[in-house]
């Protein structure tokens, strides 16, 4: 198992220096960070990929569609520019040596409209997603589609919606990303979810139900573990706390009060339940 921590949970914004924090990454005792591929044309690929190596940090990414980009639009050109970024996304996991790009790869995060009326997107979607999981495949790199909530997206919402997905699109560098924020939200059982997703999930956040501290909140995580020892789970577990209020990240995920002191108390408390969960 490696524990990471998404950058985000530092910041306020989306493209805000995270590197000063990696110091303390390392020394709380996290193997690794997520870097939010929100921009891939201004990321600075190479500054990233010394910064790990300064700090012998490793990664994953993680990114999501707007209406801009978005890969299931009827729009020709919003189409496209959705399978361009998922691809610059992509090029950067390899050169970062990381197989895992997470997230909303899917639609765009916000868009909310019954299935029915959006059946003809989920289409074009997901067979844009088995001709990028042909790119993603030749780099290296696995697709982890992220199960959001119903007020974040009418499109992916549960793991069994998720496994339906992956029958359809038939693509072995395609699997499923669980948050237990979302999940807390919408699956009876987190355990039960993970079970039934199987080896299908390839990657995992933790978030507490208020988006806080992981362990100070109503989420049983005993029965989480339990479900990704069911599994046999041994990739990254990723801390991903949104706790500021009154900032451009906040507001995008919906936070309107400062829900724990800083995202720096958030980030390290989060490790020390981490192990003792684990026993590590």
């Amino acid at each position: 198992m490696k524990f990471g921590v998404h950058l985000s949970t530092f910041t306020k914004t989306w493209n805000e220096n995270y590197y000063p924090y990696f110091k303390d990454v390392k020394a709380w005792g996290y193997d690794g960070v997520e870097f939010p591929l929100m921009s891939p044309d201004d990321f600075d690929v190479q500054k990233a990929k010394a910064q790990l190596k300064a700090y012998d940090l490793a990664c994953t990414c993680g990114t999501g569609m707007n209406p801009g980009r978005d890969i299931g639009s009827a729009h020709k050109d919003v189409n496209q520019e959705g399978v361009k970024h998922l691809k610059k996304c992509i090029d950067i996991c390899h050169t970062l040596e990381s197989d895992c790009l997470g997230g909303v790869l899917y639609a765009p995060w916000g868009m909310c409209i019954s299935r029915q009326e959006g059946k003809d997107n989920i289409q074009r979607s997901l067979e844009n997603l088995s001709r990028i999981g042909d790119y993603a495949k030749e780099k290296g790199v696995y697709l982890a589609l992220e199960m959001i909530n119903r007020y974040e997206s009418y499109f992916l919402n549960t793991v069994a919606d998720g496994l339906d997905y992956l029958n359809r699109i038939n693509h072995d560098h395609i699997k499923l990303h669980l948050d237990t924020f979302h999940a807390n939200i919408e699956e009876k059982s987190i355990k039960d979810a993970l079970i039934s997703g199987g080896k299908e999930i390839y990657h995992v956040h933790f978030c507490e139900n208020d988006r806080g501290i992981v362990g100070t909140g109503s989420i049983n995580w005993a029965q989480v573990k339990e479900g990704l020892e069911a599994i046999s789970y041994d990739r990254w577990i990723t801390i991903e706390n949104f706790v500021m209020g009154n900032c451009e990240v906040g507001k995008d995920v919906f936070i309107w009060r400062d829900i724990e002191d800083s995202g720096l108390v958030a980030v390290k408390e989060s490790i020390g339940f981490l192990k003792t969960l684990f026993s590590r």
